[in-house]
């Protein structure tokens, strides 16, 4: 009974917002026509952050580089030969004791016909993790949105906000804030990444989970030893 309550109440604050979102599966998302894939590659700086699943975190710095490719590897380990982009990018947790660089990839299909949507399997995910180029300037400022419903469990939901350089004017910023919520991006998890102090020492994978403590934004890694200094 608790669980259909809770439902209806989910139900009626959207109706009164005006929308009613189903936080299961990923909202309908027309990405930007004209789409040139070329011009969107090379480094760019995420300069705010969005994730469903990731609210209590928050991010130093990240960095991301586009590169095209010509393959990706499907879940079986063969190799697909097709249009494909692909995202490396560095980041480092914000309240992280030990100040880590950490790395990650993914290559995405590409179709040519639709290029401004890049498509990814995965285990995890029903089948498809879908990314969208929702706008762009290419020089300047580029909008994406990823999203990938899960077999259990609510969707997983993020956006990046990237810029060519460490920061966007604030006019830029306004305007590309206020395309997300049609995207059911909740604005207050939108978060700035100030990218002050951003070490260029190498980054390792981040091969191993992240824990946070109740009523805590630390995040915390099993096996590694924190020495957290607290001045003189």
């Amino acid at each position: 009974m608790s669980k259909i309550v809770f439902v209806l109440c989910v139900v009626v604050v959207n109706v009164v917002s005006g929308k009613i979102v189903n936080k299961w599966k990923c909202p309908e998302v027309r990405a930007a026509p004209h789409f040139d894939l070329a011009q969107m590659l090379g480094d760019w700086f995420v300069v705010e952050y969005y994730a469903s699943a990731e609210e209590a975190l928050s991010y130093s710095c990240m960095r991301a580089v586009f590169t095209e490719d010509d393959h990706v590897q499907a879940e079986d380990g063969t190799i697909e030969w097709t249009p494909a982009v692909t995202m490396n990018f560095t980041y480092r947790y914000a309240d992280d004791p030990i100040g880590e660089n950490l790395y990650g990839n993914i290559t995405w299909r590409v179709d040519l016909n639709e290029p401004a949507h890049w498509t990814h399997s995965e285990r995890t995910y029903d089948g498809i993790y879908n990314t969208y180029v929702l706008d762009t300037e290419y020089k300047t400022w580029a909008l994406l949105l990823h999203c990938a419903e899960q077999r259990e469990g609510t969707r997983y939901l993020t956006a990046f906000v990237l810029s060519r350089t460490t920061g966007l004017p604030k006019n830029v910023m306004a305007y590309l804030r206020d395309k997300l919520p049609r995207y059911d991006v909740d604005i207050n998890y939108v978060f700035p990444i100030p990218h002050k102090d951003c070490s260029d020492k190498p980054a390792r994978p981040d091969d191993s989970p992240v824990l946070v403590e109740v009523g805590s934004k630390v995040p915390l890694r099993p096996n590694v030893s924190y020495k957290i200094s607290f001045g003189n």
